[in-house]
Formats: structure tokens, C-alpha cells, sequence
């Protein structure tokens, strides 16, 4: 469950204690912003300064995987190591900035989007200079150790993760960078700045979040046999994270595979100054006990999972309608009640997910929260997909909306969200 107002989850944990100091992080100074700016989510009022404050994405969870299965059997430690990562370490999955009601924005800004990090990272911008926190390729080398895709292609993951989340955080866009004075340089390297920033906070935040030694100080550890239950799993972390509840997560065989921690974030990102806070979520599919903390390059006799992401999968098709409402949508993704039910074919995204596809293209929500179909696979969005109800959501957020009924032969704009618009309902994927 995710509570969809902060304002709930504040009246949710009304002891809530709020550190303001950061979680362990020695924050970049940057004498631009004032010292006096509340936590994300905080406000009382309308903070403008988006090089400052950190809006409408201001939960920042570091998320973790544990990968136990390997692609193959009779791996020797090294192939294990290079596949899944350290045998006694998580590894990164991301560092998202979610919405203060639980929900996120996806894909931002597709000026800001990369197709390499490798290279990047080996240039001479973040190489052989002295006012690094790290190198750029210190911090390659430990991104390929620690932040693993099971596909084989990890940087393949390091990419989806910026576009997806990084191109959404506003504190560490290149005109921020820009204002600051801290490059003297072309809009270009600020953009690899950002590029560098995002990577190199999010493992820095991982590292002070080690989730393997937190378990194996309560006595948790990997284990083909033995099993624990959700409150250990949960004490052991709790204790590490001001007293806090983390995400615990698990695969269809009841197997720990991922954690994750939420967080405010005091000042811009570059801030550093990460704050503590209970999980808007509660335990995804882990049961109350039995469950298993299998090691890494365990392979079960049954049963699927283990990954810390996915393949593609293969492709559904179906037809779109409305609860509460008769009509469907067409190929554009607009509301109509008359004409043919357009096809589309819903497709596993890469690392979680799924692409929405109809005869005019992928389909995102666009500006202004607008659904539209007609992209290329480059700037589609994804969208979740409930196997049992079938309905869409996206970022989370199941609510869709229209400012018109269709009448006769009219088409209505669906819109994401929109919670003013007179015509409120969900969309159910219906195969065929």
C-alpha cells in the first residue's frame, strides 16, 4: 500500500522524529542556497528555487537488490561476482525521486537523456583533477562491481535508471550548475556534471546503506535452508536507519531479492543531506515468515525469479476499456463509444514494467498529464500492469480522467490523474 498524501503519511507516524542531520554524508557546500530550507515535502508554502528545493520528487529512496541466480550452473566465484556482484554485498538498483504523495514522475526530460555512461566517466572532465570526490573512473570501476543488471549488460541499467529517474531531479539540472559558477564550461559538461553527480551520490548513499552487514549483525545470513521471518528482517534494518522501516521485498519463491530505503532531502541534491524516513510502502510480496535469504549462485529446483531486473518478455494483446464508462480507446489513446476497438500490444520493459503500444506508437502521458500514443520506443513511457484486475496505472497511480463524454462521434482526451476532470475511471487492459 502506498499512501498518497504526505499530509496521511505524516498523521500516519505522528512520532515521527526528523533528524536534521544528514545520514552520514559530508554534504557539497553551496552558498547559493539558503540555509534555512525545509525538508522536501516539508513546506508550508510554495518554494520556487528548483536549484534548491527539491519538488514535485521529494522521497529519495536508494533501492538495493539482492540477485541470487546465476545464468548458468557450476559458476566458480569470479563468474558469480562478475553476474551478481559481491557474494556478500547487495547491489544498486537506483536512486529515485518520488512524488511527496507517493507516486514519481518518469522520463523527464529526453534533452537530458544519455546513451553512455562508460565513456563518459573515462573522460578527462572527471579524471585527473583534484577537486573530485571521486574520479570518474574510481567510480566506474565500483558501478561495475556494485551495480549489477541481470541481462549482462549492466550499463545497460546504469542508463535506464539516469533516464527514467535522473533526467526527473531538478536540483541537478544544467542550468543549476550554471548559476552556481561551479563550471566554467559549455552546456554540454553541464550536463555530464549532472550525469556524474547522479551516479556518484547514489553510490555514495548505497555504500553507508550496507544492507548485507546490517542483517549479518542480527544473525542473517544467506542460507540455502534456513529461513527468517518479516520482523527480524525488518528489526535488523529498523535499527540501522534511525529506528526507521525499510521496503522489504521478495520474489514469487518467498526469497529476499530487494530493499529499500526512503528519505527527505534537505537543500539540492548535491546537498547530499539525506533524512530518514519510514517506508511509504509495506512489504511487496513477502509473507509473515519463511522467508529465505538464499545465497548468491543458489539456483532452486522450481520456480521462477531471483533477478534484480528483467528481460524483455513477450508481448499481450488486448483492447483498452473504461470502469464505470462504455467506450474504449483508439489507437491515439483518446475515449470514444463508437468505431472499432483499436489492438494494443503491451510489452515487458526492460528492468520492470511495461511498454503500451497501438498502431500510432508507444504510448506515454505526456505534458499536462496527457495519455498520447504516437512515440518512438526511445521516448515511451511504462506503465504497471495488474495481471488479475488488468488494469494500467503509471508511476504508480491507477486514476485516470476526461474533461468530456464522447458523445456520437466525438473522441475524448484521457488524462493521467487529473483528479478535477468530471469523468474519473480506471483502464482495463482486456486480452484478446
Amino acid at each position: 500500500m502506498i499512501l498518497r498524501d504526505f499530509a496521511q503519511f505524516l498523521l500516519a507516524f505522528p512520532n515521527l522524529n526528523v533528524n536534521q542531520d544528514s545520514f552520514g554524508l559530508e554534504p557539497y557546500s553551496n552558498d547559493k542556497c539558503p540555509i534555512d530550507i525545509p525538508l522536501t515535502c516539508r513546506n508550508q508554502t510554495t518554494i520556487g528555487d528548483t536549484c534548491c528545493f527539491e519538488y514535485p520528487g521529494g522521497v529519495f529512496l536508494q533501492t538495493q537488490f539482492w540477485n541470487y541466480r546465476p545464468s548458468k550452473k557450476d559458476l566458480d566465484r569470479d563468474g558469480i561476482e562478475n553476474e551478481l556482484g559481491p557474494l556478500e554485498s547487495f547491489t544498486i538498483h537506483g536512486l529515485w525521486p518520488d512524488n511527496c504523495d507517493g507516486g514519481f514522475e518518469q522520463f523527464c526530460r529526453s534533452d537530458l537523456a544519455i546513451d553512455d555512461v562508460d565513456y563518459l566517466l573515462r573522460s578527462d572532465q572527471f579524471n585527473n583533477k583534484t577537486n573530485l570526490d571521486i574520479s570518474g573512473e574510481e567510480l566506474l570501476f565500483e558501478l561495475n562491481k556494485l551495480w549489477k543488471s541481470n541481462n549482462g549488460n549492466h550499463e545497460s541499467l546504469w542508463i535506464h535508471e539516469f533516464n527514467k529517474h535522473g533526467t526527473c531531479i531538478k536540483t541537478i539540472r544544467p542550468d543549476c550548475y550554471s548559476r552556481w559558477g561551479q563550471l566554467d564550461s559549455s552546456n554540454d559538461e553541464d550536463k555530464k556534471q549532472a550525469v556524474y553527480d547522479y551516479f556518484r551520490i547514489a553510490y555514495k548513499l548505497f555504500k553507508k546503506l550496507d544492507t548485507f552487514e546490517f542483517l549479518k549483525e542480527s544473525g542473517i545470513v544467506p542460507s540455502v535452508n534456513k529461513t527468517y521471518t518479516r520482523e527480524e528482517i525488518q528489526k535488523a534494518l529498523q535499527k540501522k536507519f534511525n529506528g526507521n522501516n525499510v521496503y522489504i521485498g521478495c520474489d514469487n519463491r518467498n526469497a529476499l531479492n530487494e530493499i529499500w530505503y526512503f528519505n527527505l532531502l534537505k537543500g539540492s541534491l548535491l546537498s547530499e543531506e539525506f533524512i530518514p524516513i519510514p517506508s511509504f510502502k509495506s512489504f511487496g510480496r513477502c509473507k509473515a515468515d519463511g522467508i529465505k535469504f538464499y545465497p548468491k549462485g543458489h539456483i532452486p529446483t522450481t520456480g521462477g525469479g531471483g533477478g534484480g531486473g528483467n528481460n524483455d518478455g513477450p508481448s499481450m494483446r488486448g483492447i483498452i476499456r473504461l470502469s464505470g464508462y462504455e467506450g474504449h480507446l483508439i489507437r491515439n489513446g483518446h475515449w470514444t463509444i463508437k468505431g472499432t476497438e483499436a489492438n494494443f500490444q503491451l510489452m515487458k520493459a526492460p528492468f520492470g514494467s511495461y511498454y503500451l503500444k497501438s498502431r500510432n506508437g508507444y504510448c506515454t502521458v505526456a505534458d499536462s498529464n496527457l495519455l498520447v500514443c504516437n512515440k518512438n520506443r526511445n521516448t515511451a513511457g511504462q506503465f504497471e500492469y495488474d495481471d488479475k484486475t488488468g488494469y494500467l496505472s503509471y508511476s504508480e497511480n491507477l486514476n485516470w480522467s476526461s474533461n468530456e463524454y464522447p458523445r456520437g462521434n466525438k473522441q475524448s482526451l484521457v488524462y493521467h490523474g487529473a483528479s478535477d476532470n468530471k469523468y474519473q475511471f480506471k483502464l482495463k487492459f482486456i486480452k484478446i
